[in-house]
């Protein structure tokens, strides 16, 4: 039986590199016919219409830090888990993730992925798409520990690591601390297996990082965020984790456009500096997003919920975020000072690229995913497809 085809118009088309005031992208079943001016598509007379009211037509968002929302935590390892965090995600523009993981014992973590690669194998969560899970830890430094269990905390070594290989399909990145000893190798089995190696929760300088970023390193998690600056190296001035980033092209990075965890001066640094090509937003969400303030755990460490923010009961750091990726586009706007079509990117096609997702998902293409959102003029969701199908 032949599939009915959709036509989205009434809208300014961002795929995200390409806009056009009237733009149009037709889809059928999963996939994405056409997309651009209205002027080069014709509609087909039987097509259902998608009215865009005069907002934004945009690729999905893809999350790839994300640790829970409205009360689910990853930690959990249960499929309803996958679904809640799916279907609140998809209400935010978010149409693919990947799940973060805190240090936790390794056989939470074992749980976690086991049911991480029955969720992608069935691929049928009701909304936004899980792409796979980042482990967060535990091979992390403790002086830059923020939220994760100190105890926990190790040096990687590769009775610890290569056990969990056996999960290479499910897992998609691992942030580490690259001063730990044995960082190195374990960078370069992870590049084998086809997995992102990213920076992270590191007091590291410069000479430390970039061997590191020699075996294989191309990622840095949540930029500025548990991670060490200039100081001195027997008195001469170096450059620390945020500098070795900022100034190496062959390392990414992620900002939490939160409004919380960095100043407008920071993450318009970032951006002048890296290019939204090499930086894309994520949430760090965790399990309270989407819920009252309060008390809430994530992966069993507490955290106090305060006027937009999560914080350790200590006041010692964050505890991920309570945003999301929509909420992080418009401040991409409002505090950056990024166009429209360049929030997007950084919500869309650079996540996918970083992840190596973008031959399916992160832009508005002929036969990419129909992975759509809807924003309004204020840059507002309003409507999200997610492979074809409304999420109205």
């Amino acid at each position: 039986m032949e599939q009915t085809v959709t036509a989205v118009i009434n809208g300014t088309l961002l795929t995200p590199f390409r806009e056009e005031k009237e733009g149009i992208v037709l889809f059928s079943g999963r996939k994405i016919l056409a997309a651009g001016s209205r002027k080069e598509i014709s509609i087909p007379t039987a097509a259902r219409i998608l009215d865009a009211g005069g907002g934004y037509i945009v690729p999905g968002f893809v999350d790839i830090h994300v640790h829970g929302g409205m009360g689910a935590d990853v930690t959990d390892g249960s499929r309803d888990v996958f679904e809640k965090m799916s279907l609140f995600f998809a209400g935010h523009g978010v149409t693919s993730f990947v799940a973060s993981v805190l240090t936790v014992e390794d056989p939470v973590l074992l749980r976690v992925l086991r049911t991480a690669r029955d969720v992608m194998k069935e691929d049928d969560l009701p909304g936004a798409r899980l792409l796979g899970i980042h482990l967060e830890g535990p091979w992390l430094n403790a002086a830059e520990a923020g939220a994760h269990p100190r105890h926990l905390l190790k040096e990687p070594r590769p009775e610890q690591y290569l056990p969990l290989l056996e999960y290479a399909d499910v897992i998609r990145m691992v942030t580490l601390a690259p001063e730990l000893k044995g960082s190195a190798e374990l960078v370069k089995t992870l590049k084998k297996y086809g997995i992102v190696a990213a920076a992270g929760h590191t007091d590291a300088i410069d000479r430390q990082i970039l061997p590191v970023v020699d075996a294989g390193m191309t990622h840095s998690t949540h930029m500025f965020c548990n991670m060490s600056h200039f100081r001195r190296d027997d008195l001469k001035r170096v450059g620390g984790a945020v500098e070795t980033i900022l100034n190496d092209d062959r390392i990414t990075t992620e900002l939490i456009a939160d409004g919380h965890h960095l100043g407008e001066t920071l993450m318009q640094l970032t951006v002048k500096v890296k290019g939204v090509d090499k930086v894309c937003f994520v949430t760090d969400a965790m399990p309270a997003a989407g819920m009252p303030d309060g008390v809430y755990h994530i992966g069993g460490v507490e955290a106090v919920v305060k006027k937009g923010a999560a914080r350790l009961t200590d006041n010692s750091a964050y505890a991920g975020s309570v945003t999301t990726m929509d909420i992080c586009v418009r401040n991409g706007v409002e505090k950056i000072g990024l166009t429209p079509a360049e929030a997007v990117t950084m919500a869309a096609a650079t996540p996918a690229r970083i992840i190596g997702s973008y031959a399916a998902i992160g832009s508005l293409e002929k036969g990419k995913r129909a992975d759509i959102v809807i924003l309004d003029k204020k840059m507002k969701v309003v409507g999200t497809v997610i492979g074809g199908k409304s999420m109205k």
